[in-house]
């Protein structure tokens, strides 16, 4: 699974590493992650079929499905397997009709070391330029009317830069396909695999990272080995 997320660029910066033409105003005011959780708004790209360019904005991580009676639901609803999204009943229209992209410069993992807890990790570029997961979205309604936007992110099978961490990692979208994963076709199920290594690298970084109140670029610090 994928808990944390780290996206401390501005939407000005996102829009223009993804080739999007956005004047200021035009875009959300997104909090800095340095430690992005579950229940924080984040920078998501969704396609509306009214315009013509990608909407860039505001989207709660957890996603609550259009039926649910209590948005509680969203705590177990962070992330969605890939394999099985298409047909499971929670996430099949989603993954139909509002397939978006997360923005990101990385996220975290955590490596188990026994009696010692667990040692967190940062994944991203080594380049450290952003790029983008695949998530669903969905609209829920409040009862006082008010409408809320919320995503999941989709998961697969980790590649070699996360299988000694977790068997699962985000499903990282390459830019050449982006525009597919944004289009209307029904199930692009050949985009479904793990990312390939090349260009990817992980650090470890501090154990402050575990508390997920804490957001600062100390935390994408690098750590010598441990252990």
């Amino acid at each position: 699974m994928c808990g944390r997320i780290i996206q401390y660029r501005t939407p000005e910066e996102y829009a223009a590493s993804l080739g999007l033409d956005y004047s200021e105003g035009d875009l959300p005011k997104i909090p800095v992650h340095f430690n992005g959780a579950p229940g924080h708004d984040f920078l998501v790209i969704r396609r509306d079929p009214r315009i013509e360019h990608p909407l860039l904005g505001a989207l709660q991580w957890g996603l609550i499905p259009s039926w649910a009676d209590d948005p509680k639901i969203a705590w177990q609803l962070i992330n969605a397997r890939a394999e099985t999204a298409v047909t499971t009943d929670v996430f099949r229209a989603a993954y139909r009709y509002r397939r978006c992209l997360i923005p990101v410069d990385g996220f975290y993992e955590w490596k188990k070391l026994g009696p010692m807890g667990k040692q967190p990790y940062a994944i991203g570029m080594e380049d450290r330029q952003p790029f983008t997961l695949a998530g669903l979205w969905e609209n829920w309604k409040r009862p006082n009317g008010e409408w809320v936007r919320t995503f999941s992110l989709l998961t697969i099978q980790s590649n070699k830069v996360l299988a000694d961490l977790h068997d699962r990692m985000p499903l990282i979208v390459d830019a050449k396909d982006r525009d597919r994963w944004m289009s209307e076709e029904e199930h692009p199920g050949d985009l479904l695999r793990p990312s390939p290594v090349e260009g990817m690298t992980r650090w470890l970084v501090s154990t402050l990272v575990n508390n997920s109140k804490n957001n600062s670029r100390e935390l994408l610090e690098p750590l010598a080995s441990v252990g």
